[in-house]
């Protein structure tokens, strides 16, 4: 991480961060499909003293009124992360930073200053950069976030990218559909990869709901989905499943649109 600045902002630093993981998208960004997703590995001895400096960033951003929402996760498996999710509707959107937005003008040198306490209760931080693709995703309705998701990565054979993409469309889709599942996302990472690699995320609420299986694996038999994975063991090189749980505390996001009135 050598090229960062230190002068820059979290969660941007340079610009602001992405987002992932959508890991869900909130329904206020139904339109925006460029999510960027922030990984903060916490020293074990610094979780209380880093929640407490994003709360109190989010609290400025609230007063300010400012529209730089996020959603914050924490990883449940694999190295003990918290992810930091924004969703936005086009790349000049990653050019922004809190010290250019006019309605944080007033409050840039606190944001820094915080920013700086938030960096030094992490031992590493990495960004992931993804591209939602609505068509091979179950409709946003725009839900409640689920409490919990499953985020599978995998790294795609180069010669097998077309294929694998129809494979999604025409076999793991309506899976998916056929499960019930509703949140599901399937998203393109564009940047720092070694070759294709895809990011799907399928929302559920608590441990239990895996008791019948998740995604694909609900929605098909046990000899279906068996031909599934050997199907898929041709296609791609790795996988890697992963469980986050939504931390709403952390998060920042606007608040829910009522319900129209009754007439």
């Amino acid at each position: 991480m050598s090229w960062i600045k230190k002068s820059v902002l979290w969660p941007c630093l340079a610009a602001m961060l992405f987002a992932a993981a959508a890991l869900v998208t909130p329904a206020s960004a139904q339109d925006a499909n460029i999510r960027s997703a922030t990984f903060y590995t916490v020293k074990p001895d610094r979780i209380g003293d880093f929640q407490a400096e994003i709360k109190e960033y989010n609290a400025i951003l609230a007063k300010a009124g400012s529209d730089r929402y996020s959603s914050m996760w924490v990883a449940l498996t694999g190295d003990h992360e918290y992810v930091r999710v924004q969703m936005h509707t086009k790349w000049a959107d990653l050019d922004s930073s809190v010290d250019t937005d006019p309605k944080l003008k007033d409050q840039v040198e606190d944001l820094t200053r915080i920013s700086m306490r938030i960096l030094d209760c992490t031992s590493s931080w990495h960004r992931d950069i993804d591209v939602v693709m609505p068509e091979l995703s179950l409709p946003d309705t725009g839900a409640d976030i689920p409490k919990m998701v499953r985020v599978l990565v995998t790294q795609v054979r180069p010669e097998k990218y077309r294929e694998y993409l129809d494979f999604q469309k025409n076999v793991i889709l309506p899976a998916i559909q056929k499960s019930g599942a509703k949140s599901y996302n399937f998203a393109d990472k564009r940047f720092g990869e070694p070759g294709p690699t895809f990011v799907s995320i399928t929302g559920f609420n608590n441990w239990a709901d895996l008791d019948g299986g998740v995604g694909a694996e609900k929605g098909l038999s046990k000899d279906d989905y068996k031909a599934l994975v050997d199907k898929a063991h041709e296609l791609i090189v790795s996988s890697d499943f992963l469980i986050y749980r939504y931390a709403p505390n952390l998060s920042y996001l606007p608040a829910p649109t009522p319900p129209p009135a009754a007439k």
